[in-house]
């Protein structure tokens, strides 16, 4: 757009050199052709463009009117890094100034020297946008890089807060356990003790509450345990665990994609199934890679493991296999074992519909 406007401030001072013509004919033949090779110098490929400008300096020796034209075509010659063109034009001017009024020749050389100042400014504004453009996509750039770092960081401000809170109901859980569990069993052992040595009836129906309440403090505390111990498995790191004696004689990667939501049972189960694929291999494959992946699908959830040894007859005999179908039966899941000469496989679904 500051090109255009740069060649029709331009070409106004090429329409007050032709006015001097009186036959009208030729200049505007003149005007015409050269605002075309204008136009197809601007619009066309870098070839096109260098093939118009050199038919507009040749056209000034063949005809001194097209001299009038001459700031235009030093704006484009320029405008494309092509001054050494002007040197062409220049010196048909020198050759046809005999043709031209004082008034014609003083007002070509402002407009040659117009011509260059526009262009020099065109130039420079042009060059300034391109640097706001760079350092507006840089910035861009540089916030998208900031927003995925500060993602990252809260994605792993959560993770180690939820991992914090998981170690604290196990360190809990271990406490409750330790402490308070023992003592009740100590207390119930004792009161058991009372009621076989105590012959009084009135003492005994006493004991005999007090058992009870006893076995019910100690059947909701081990509830409580258990509820506080499973709430706070998390899958990635038990599986993680999982893998971490094979890491040194395999080369073990980890697919995940599921959600928080996954049943505890589910997420045992899978951590039991995982651990004695995980023995299997270890003892039987010949393999050295081994690719895990726990997905989760709108309909069920999927465990697969599998590894690069060579396998031949699957036999149910061996214990292992057995577990692993009694846990998938458990949680009410199909299990899929499959060996061929490219590797052992197990996949395990598990539908949503399950309850615990």
């Amino acid at each position: 757009m500051n090109r255009l406007a740069d060649k029709a401030a331009v070409l106004l001072l090429c329409l007050v050199v032709l006015v001097g013509y009186a036959d009208f004919s030729v200049p505007v033949i003149a005007l015409l052709i050269t605002v075309f090779l204008s136009a197809v110098s601007q619009s066309f490929s870098s070839k096109v463009s260098l093939v118009s400008e050199i038919i507009m300096a040749v056209l000034c020796f063949t005809e001194p009117v097209f001299c009038c034209m001459i700031p235009l075509m030093i704006y484009d010659y320029f405008y494309d890094k092509r001054p050494w063109l002007s040197a062409f034009s220049a010196i048909s001017f020198i050759v046809y100034a005999g043709s031209f009024s004082v008034f014609q020749i003083m007002l070509l050389i402002c407009g040659a020297l117009i011509a260059l100042i526009l262009w020099n400014k065109t130039a420079r504004l042009e060059e300034a946008e391109k640097k706001l453009i760079l350092t507006r996509d840089d910035s861009e750039e540089m916030n998208l890089l900031l927003q995925q770092k500060n993602k990252q960081l809260c994605e792993n401000q959560d993770n180690e807060i939820k991992l914090a809170t998981m170690n604290e109901r196990n360190r809990i859980a271990r406490e409750i356990h330790d402490n308070v569990g023992h003592m009740l069993t100590r207390s119930i052992l004792q009161v058991g003790a009372l009621i076989i040595v105590n012959k009084d009836d009135a003492q005994r129906e006493s004991l005999l509450s007090l058992k009870d309440t006893l076995d019910n403090a100690m059947t909701n505390i081990r509830n409580s345990v258990h509820k506080l111990h499973d709430d706070s498995i998390d899958l990635k790191v038990a599986v993680n665990d999982a893998v971490k004696p094979i890491r040194s004689r395999f080369n073990v990667t980890c697919d995940y994609d599921f959600s928080e939501s996954m049943p505890k049972k589910v997420k045992l189960g899978f951590v039991g199934i995982l651990r004695e694929c995980l023995s299997n291999t270890v003892k039987h494959s010949s393999g050295d890679s081994v690719k895990i992946s726990v997905i989760e699908h709108p309909g069920f959830y999927k465990l697969e493991v599998t590894d690069n040894g060579k396998c031949g007859e699957i036999t149910d005999s061996g214990i292992g296999l057995s577990t692993m179908r009694e846990r998938t039966e458990d949680m009410g899941g199909i299990i899929n074992i499959s060996a061929t000469e490219k590797g052992f496989c197990v996949v395990v679904s598990v539908p949503k519909t399950y309850e615990e």
